[in-house]
């Protein structure tokens, strides 16, 4: 696990998808919009191929071997996500820690911020 203090624009920017996927969809996402490493999460490939050069940007460095998923499966581990779904077809909800950080990650977007420079408060 990768911890909330060490997260970069990878990481920030996947947890805002799945907030919005969560208020809009259900909190289901879409396969297709999320980097997969196919040797990661094979169940979870879509067209789009495997992601496996593309590895997670951190606040400093990357985390190789790391995809979307990757960085969601970070979330939950850290209490700002919960899995309601399946293995096969994950489903998220934001528990109240994370409904506080995706309102001050919201509110950091909205002021002109970037998800490579946001540092939670809270």
């Amino acid at each position: 696990m990768i911890e909330v203090k060490d997260w970069g624009k990878d990481h920030w920017s996947t947890f805002a998808y799945i907030e919005t996927r969560i208020v809009d969809f259900s909190g289901v996402p879409n396969k297709e919009h999320l980097r997969c490493n196919l040797k990661l999460h094979p169940q979870y490939g879509h067209r789009g191929g495997c992601a496996s050069k593309y590895p997670t940007r951190l606040r400093e460095g990357v985390a190789v071997d790391h995809d979307d998923w990757s960085c969601l499966d970070d979330a939950v581990e850290a209490g700002l996500l919960e899995t309601v779904g399946t293995g096969l077809f994950p489903v998220y909800k934001l528990t109240d820690a994370g409904l506080k950080l995706a309102a001050e990650l919201r509110t950091h977007k909205a002021s002109g911020g970037a998800f490579s420079n946001f540092r939670p408060v809270g």
